[in-house]
């Protein structure tokens, strides 16, 4: 008997339903409770009385269903959830059940993909298919007795699925930072924001020229290209040019360029 990754201290739910032999529930129980110890727990419970049990929200770290050999287990939807409802976050489900492996309209029986689908929309993840096998000649005669159910293209299928490390519909608060944070742009001098601004009239104003700046009549020049290091605003006046300010030039040579007109 496998063991479904059951060890000491943890609390194991057992679904039966009647088709499960008496004695092969009774001996996989007893292997159970081996397995759990005496700080552990194996309860079982009829499949049938499940929805009605009084089972808490997150009681069991594994659910063993349709487990028992010889039992020919069908799973609604209700109780799949159901099943789901009472894993603690992070448990493991493990179940048997038939499958088809034709398709059969309005059949009672699953095929494999559409019962993981089922587990999966019960909340399950992770869900995956452990092992599958055709019926025993046992199997087959408890399929017809205890389901009615009559077809050449049955399987057993086991299929396990994990319940997320999160409680269906839980909550919890954000812890978002209100700390103001620095946009990383250096601090703007006003005085120099106020020199580099041009008004809306001095864009329109066709008597105001970009020149490289002129002291005691000679171009004022820096560094080995010998070019402009500062350049001037001016406003043309009738007979004269008004200097509106000076402004430093960059120190990028390829970045510095002025032709020949400029205010004497």
């Amino acid at each position: 008997m496998a063991d479904f990754g059951v060890s000491a201290g943890q609390i194991v739910a057992v679904i039966w339903d009647k088709s499960s032999p008496a004695e092969a529930l009774k001996d996989l129980v007893d292997k159970l409770q081996a397995l759990t110890g005496d700080e552990g727990r194996v309860s079982v419970e009829n499949i049938n009385q499940l929805l009605q049990s009084a089972h808490k929200e997150s009681s069991f770290d594994i659910v063993l269903s349709g487990i028992i050999p010889g039992s020919i287990t069908l799973h609604s939807a209700e109780i799949l959830a159901e099943m789901a409802r009472i894993l603690r976050p992070g448990g493991c489900l493990f179940l048997k059940e038939l499958v088809e492996t034709a398709v059969v309209n309005n059949s009672k029986v699953k095929t494999a993909s559409k019962l993981c689908s089922a587990l999966t929309l019960s909340g399950l993840v992770e869900v995956k298919e452990l092992q599958r096998k055709p019926l025993s000649p046992e199997e087959i005669q408890s399929v017809r007795e205890h389901l009615g159910y009559h077809s050449d293209s049955l399987l057993s299928v086991q299929i396990t699925g994990k319940k997320p490390n999160f409680e269906v519909g839980s909550s919890s608060q954000l812890k978002l930072s209100t700390a103001k944070k620095s946009s990383g742009k250096p601090a703007v001098d006003p005085a120099a924001a106020k020199l580099w601004t041009l008004s809306a009239n001095d864009m329109e104003d066709e008597s105001v020229h970009l020149w490289p700046c002129r002291r005691t009549g000679k171009r004022e020049v820096e560094g080995p290209d010998k070019l402009p290091a500062q350049v001037g605003l001016w406003k043309l006046l009738p007979g004269r040019c008004f200097p509106l300010c000076q402004l430093p030039l960059p120190r990028d040579a390829s970045l510095q360029t002025w032709g020949e007109g400029t205010p004497e």
